[in-house]
């Protein structure tokens, strides 16, 4: 165990403070004395000036010289202080130490003046002790300065002045050098102290105005990313919704694959402001994960589905293995591991011509790591472009990837969803042969019975896929979708065509309260966003009138933003549905809160 020193060094060093926080405020501590040395410098000069008027006046020569010390040493300091505009560093020190020197230089002659020799000091002795507490500065250089000075006097006292005198010198110098760094280090501490914590107060007012600004503009980011949010996707459902309508109903192949273009170039624009508002959740510490149980080869299946086609439509070999040993079950966030996957992967088909992807999944129990190997055979990256390759809107070598589309947001989101997972990516490229990304993320075991084949499951997965295309079909069932834009009600009557369901529409939420009065339904699909009241406030008096018991009421909104859904559930929704409308998204909810009357 360390000894604790009696004598508290820093009071000696650095008046009371750590090292580190004297030299965080020594430049306010010698701007204050520069200041008031300045001030002091104005005094000395003209309480010169008078001694050398009145010692004029009445015809005397005594203590001239001390005087003209003051006048000189006064003077030449305030000169220097106009010529130099600022006094910074050393020359703040050679400054204030000056003054000091001056003022004790004139007491020094005068009690060595001939006609003081035979008395003890008076003004050296005084102004030993007081000068001292003029500059705030470390007590160990002003301790130099008073010996320094106390011995430079008694050494002319001995010499000069009567062996009586100088007894009393010795005595009163002795004394008052103590008394005066005593009192210099105990005023000197707690002035130092009081600009210290005066410099933390305004640094941590500083802070939370900075903080209070930065939370200001974090609200007024997400409240333009829930507006930007709706209002682009407001349009994009009715987009995909007609588009949806024209692929269903015409019969001209040629409007079918324009149909089908569309519907490509629909899913890349939601592709991309779902990537900004992903940004922009990570960027505010909005983003969080969602753990649930799944199972991982519906988590492979879907990626096969969605990247194998634009593999083979750039004739591309498309090869996965995935080790038989796998859990079949984990516990994550699943839709983050499936959207780091995806833009992994996509990445790849997006940046090569020719030859082939690779990818390799397998877990370590160990480490519990989900480790996926995806091997491309693109362009590759330039040495000098990989520390960029992770960082936001960025996109390496635009002249030769101008073509193709992104916002350069995947890769970024991808990193630090995978280091919200305990995880990494990691990328070996080669320029112009290809690249390696290795993706490690941290999942927990629900179900350690190994997932098994995973070829056999796809095909078999397929087949069935084939076989059974679920419909919804519900004549009984009686849904009111209440929404403010005439479009987006045209696109859901269209969706639910085959349904049979018997849907009825309202405008805003005051009809939509007047028909809960006179009717039952199965469901309410409820808009949030609408003139007059709002879907929240239309709801809160659905509950309040007790209007629609027992009857779920689904949230329809373009606020897709981070915690939307939990908002909603939390004001008493029963579920969520984001717009654009996918229709799968939407079957699968009536399909849960239908029941009976839901028939596939």
């Amino acid at each position: 165990m360390k000894k604790q020193s009696f004598i508290n060094k820093n009071l000696f060093l650095y008046c009371g403070l750590e090292k580190e926080e004297f030299e965080n405020v020594v430049p306010m501590i010698m701007e204050r004395n520069v200041k008031l040395v300045s001030k002091c410098n104005i005094g000395v000069f003209l309480l010169g000036i008078v001694f050398i008027i009145v010692t004029l006046f009445v015809r005397s020569e005594d203590n001239l010289l001390a005087y003209w010390i003051l006048v000189v040493g006064g003077l030449t300091l305030c000169v220097y202080r106009l010529l130099k505009k600022e006094i910074k560093g050393v020359a703040a020190y050679i400054f204030c130490y000056s003054m000091i020197l001056v003022v004790l230089a004139f007491g020094m002659v005068l009690s060595l003046e001939p006609g003081n020799v035979s008395m003890p000091s008076t003004s050296f002795v005084v102004f030993l002790v007081l000068l001292p507490v003029v500059v705030n500065d470390k007590p160990y250089r002003m301790g130099l300065l008073i010996l320094l000075c106390a011995v430079v006097y008694l050494a002319f006292s001995v010499n000069i002045k009567s062996g009586m005198a100088v007894k009393s010198d010795i005595m009163n110098v002795t004394t008052f050098s103590i008394l005066g760094y005593m009192l210099y280090i105990s005023i000197t501490n707690r002035s130092v102290k009081e600009i210290f914590y005066w410099t933390q107060a305004v640094e941590n007012e500083r802070i939370k105005e900075e903080a209070r600004i930065a939370e200001q503009a974090s609200k007024a980011k997400s409240n333009f990313l829930a507006n930007m949010s709706h209002e682009i996707r407001t349009p994009m459902n009715a987009i995909i919704g007609l588009d949806e309508m024209i692929l269903r109903e015409s019969e001209d192949e040629k409007i079918k694959r324009y149909a089908s273009d569309i519907k490509s170039a629909g899913a890349t624009l939601l592709s991309i402001i779902n990537d900004i508002l992903d940004l922009s959740k990570i960027e505010t510490g909005k983003m969080e994960l969602v753990p649930v149980n799944y199972e991982f080869s519906s988590v492979i299946n879907d990626i096969v589905n969605m990247t194998e086609k634009k593999a083979e439509d750039k004739k591309l070999e498309f090869v996965m293995k995935v080790d038989e040993n796998i859990p079949s079950v984990f516990n994550g966030d699943e839709i983050r591991i499936r959207q780091i996957l995806l833009n992994i992967i996509n990445n790849a088909v997006k940046y090569t011509e020719k030859g082939s992807i690779h990818i390799y999944i397998s877990f370590d129990r160990v480490t519990s790591e989900l480790k996926t190997i995806v091997e491309d055979t693109g362009i590759g990256i330039k040495p000098e472009d990989k520390e960029r390759l992770f960082d936001s809107f960025q996109r390496l070598d635009e002249t030769r990837n101008r073509t193709i589309e992104g916002t350069g947001l995947g890769l970024s989101i991808s990193r630090q969803l995978a280091q919200m997972m305990e995880g990494s990516i990691e990328v070996e490229s080669e320029y112009g042969k290809g690249s390696v990304f290795t993706i490690k993320v941290v999942q927990k075991v629900a179900d350690d019975t190994p997932m098994g084949d995973y070829t056999k499951r796809l095909e078999k997965a397929r087949k069935e896929e084939k076989e059974y295309v679920p419909h919804l079909l519900a004549p009984n069932a009686k849904i009111l979708v209440v929404d403010d834009n005439d479009m987006n009600l045209k696109v859901v009557k269209f969706l639910l065509k085959k349904s049979k369901i018997n849907i009825t529409t309202a405008i805003s939420g005051a009809e939509c309260l007047e028909l809960l009065k006179a009717n039952k339904y199965d469901v309410i699909l409820l808009d949030q966003m609408m003139p007059g009241m709002s879907g929240i406030e239309t709801l809160k008096v659905m509950r309040e009138e007790k209007l629609a018991e027992n009857t779920p009421v689904i949230a329809l909104t373009a606020d897709a933003i981070s915690g939307a859904k939990e908002m909603y559930l939390e004001q008493g929704f029963t579920d969520y549905l984001a717009k654009p409308i996918i229709y799968e998204d939407m079957e699968k909810l009536l399909i849960e809160y239908l029941g009976e009357k839901g028939d596939i």
